[in-house]
């Protein structure tokens, strides 16, 4: 890797939790079987042949690999190993040669049989540094390259509906050289390119977290959230982070407009061996570097044979009503759904732990229909749907994240669909005075105001706004005791519009990961949770930053969307008595590798905060002792804990709350 150390650093963790409409990566076991076929022996064997540790044959003489430095003679022999390779594997691969005949990319190529124009690239630099007689390069970046041979040899039996291209760049050390050259000539040839997977270090983990960087863009985000979720889907152990940086062959196809990103080891736990002689063998993370392999093969099956379900749901409303509630789904998918005994179920718990299913009452072309029974009041049912296609090749479930197939959903997501059977209102206030201009380096302000009366168990917002750059805008809600909260902070940059655009604790995805034009469920930049227990009465305010010159748009619209209970049933009391008072919900939640925790004590207490399983085991103890009257802000690491639903209870001489959360990977 060419590394520059003069970029701005930041760091995001992105979760997967609720709902929205949008067409998921599905899970196959197919794809999972494949991806054993990348065995620690074969990783092994390549990397040590790469990095000059053992003998390889190359134009039929027994040779070593000394150093893949780009002015090294033996760099040419890495090339000439890895054309070798391709060839073993049946491809009839390409030299793209250049500063003379000195760098060669090699590239091998499997043809899209439905769609030949349109593909996807795995790809890393095999040369490296440094400059003397002997440069192993095990991590930086034999690592990469095995990574794409490895794909290679395994998907090579296989038709897809996309092109596949396996490509390993030369002189990236020195300024990215081979991947500029093979980008530019794409656009020169109007290659199609979907998305670039850039694998450069992927085999050190000193501490043994699982934890992997990625470096993307606003355009590429697309791309890269089906790299995340493939990766949870094949790989669960892992956790990332984001660094941005443009000092990886990826950034070659940013400058002429394609999707890429990079996937690098934790770039907060980076080989300190980087660019020395003793990057070799010995230094590499093994479990972790074959994992990350079989990740990155992962996603480019699922993503060349189009393995993708669109799943739409409107959840159902929490309410008084006892009777059976309806719940739609509407699919899209590129293969048939499975009918009749593996149709598409809904699995619904008022326990928590078990499971029952129903299949749909009716279906009409991608439109199923389900009937829950009914529930007494005071019952919370969780719920989630799942499918497969009729060759049982793959499955889905919605929200996302669960398995089983034949039937699909016998391991259940993390995170359901909930609603509550109970004395309880739901409130859609819209604005009365939109449409409203929103101009250039300027605050637009909207109010909605509120009469009824009651405390907020959950507040939605709906925003519709026509701009052509949403990364200029700032969304701010406000509420009437002037607790503020951003919806969104400059998302999306060149892209447009917010369009029926929902703010959901719960939503699939967040803000930030989305792609404009926002249309669906999205997590805010911070938890509208804040506004939990607070009035519903009251005037609210909508603030719309536009933080740039050049464009200027409208705020067309917005919503607040506030379910409540009904102050005629005075259960409204006992409930805010208990909710939000000491006890506040994790953040974020679900979480991955770390989290926090509000606890407001009234007075001076000895407490304990005890971690369970769903089971109701004790997990371990997260907080104990003597703590003073006031607010404190707890947090706890969860790396070393298996993802799932656990429930965390404060105990106190006179407090006893319980919340549950949900750990993800």
């Amino acid at each position: 890797m060419k590394k520059n150390y003069c970029l701005l650093v930041f760091q995001v963790f992105l979760l997967f939790t609720g709902v929205k409409s949008f067409a998921q990566i599905a899970y196959s076991p197919f794809v999972d079987s494949l991806t054993q076929l990348a065995t620690h022996n074969s990783v092994l064997l390549l990397t040590r042949q790469l990095a000059g540790d053992t003998t390889v044959t190359v134009n039929g003489q027994t040779t070593t690999i000394q150093s893949r430095h780009y002015l090294n003679p033996s760099n040419a022999k890495a090339a000439d190993f890895i054309y070798d390779k391709f060839m073993e594997y049946g491809y009839t691969p390409e030299i793209q040669t250049f500063n003379g005949t000195r760098g060669e990319n090699i590239i091998a190529t499997k043809t899209g049989s439905k769609y030949p124009d349109n593909e996807f690239i795995i790809c890393g630099h095999y040369d490296n540094m440094p400059s003397g007689s002997t440069a192993p390069g095990a991590d930086d970046n034999a690592s990469g390259t095995v990574a794409v041979l490895e794909a290679a040899r395994i998907l090579a039996p296989f038709d897809f509906d996309f092109t596949i291209r396996f490509a390993a760049w030369d002189e990236e050390e020195i300024g990215l050289v081979g991947s500029s050259v093979y980008a530019q000539s794409a656009v020169g040839q109007e290659h199609n390119i979907l998305g670039v997977l850039n694998l450069d270090m992927i085999a050190w983990d000193s501490d043994n977290d699982y934890e992997y960087t990625i470096s993307t863009n606003d355009f590429s985000q697309s791309f890269t959230n089906d790299f995340i979720t493939t990766t949870g889907l094949y790989q669960p152990q892992f956790n990332h982070n984001y660094y941005y940086t443009e000092a990886s062959d990826h950034a070659s196809f940013w400058d002429y407009g394609y999707p890429a990103m990079l996937a690098i080891e934790d770039w907060y736990d980076f080989n300190e061996y980087y660019h020395t002689t003793g990057d070799d063998i010995e230094i590499l993370n093994m479990d972790y570097y074959v994992a990350f392999v079989r990740a990155s093969i992962a996603n480019l099956a699922a993503q060349a044979w189009d393995q993708r379900i669109g799943m739409q749901h409107d959840p159902i409303p929490s309410g008084n009503s006892t009777d059976q509630r309806e719940a739609v789904l509407v699919v899209s998918c590129s293969q048939t759904i499975a009918s009749d005994e593996f149709a598409p179920r809904l699995y619904y718990s008022t326990n928590g732990i078990s499971f029952d299913f129903i299949l749909p009452v009716e279906s009409a072309g991608n439109t199923y229909r389900f009937m829950v029974p009914g529930f007494p009041i005071g019952t919370e049912v969780r719920y989630f749907f799942a499918l497969q296609d009729s060759l049982a090749r793959m499955m889905a479930t919605l929200p996302a994240g669960g398995k089983g197939i034949s039937p699909a959903g016998t391991q259940p997501p993390h995170n359901f669909f909930s609603y509550k059977v109970d004395y309880l209102l739901m409130l859609n206030e819209c604005s009365v005075n939109t449409p409203i201009a929103i101009n250039d380096l300027q605050n637009t302000y909207d109010q909605i105001e509120i009469s009824a009366t009651g405390n907020i168990l959950d507040l939605n917002v709906k925003v519709d706004i026509s701009h052509p750059e949403t990364g200029d805008l700032r969304l701010i809600l406000t509420g009437p005791d002037a607790t503020s909260l951003m919806l969104s902070d400059r998302n999306g940059g060149e892209g447009d519009n917010y369009t029926n655009t929902v703010f959901d604790d719960q939503a699939e995805q967040s803000i930030s990961e989305g792609i404009p034009p926002y249309t669906g469920r999205f997590r805010p930049e911070f938890p509208l949770e804040v506004f939990n227990g607070k009035p519903v009465s009251g005037t609210w305010q909508i603030r719309v930053n536009d933080g740039g010159a050049g464009n200027t748009g409208t705020l067309e619209n917005w919503c607040l969307q506030i379910l409540y209970p009904d102050p005629a049933t005075g259960i409204e009391q006992q409930t805010n008595k208990n909710e939000n008072r000491y006890l506040g919900q994790n953040f974020p939640n679900p979480a991955s590798g770390s989290t926090s925790i509000i606890v407001d004590l009234p007075y001076s207490s000895d407490i304990k905060l005890t971690l369970f399983d769903l089971y109701g085991r004790e997990v371990e103890q997260l907080a104990s002792g003597h703590f003073i009257a006031g607010r404190h802000l707890l947090t706890t690491t969860l790396k070393h804990l298996e993802p799932g639903r656990y429930f965390y209870r404060l105990e106190t001489e006179n407090i006893n709350e319980t919340r549950s959360l949900v750990i993800i990977r």
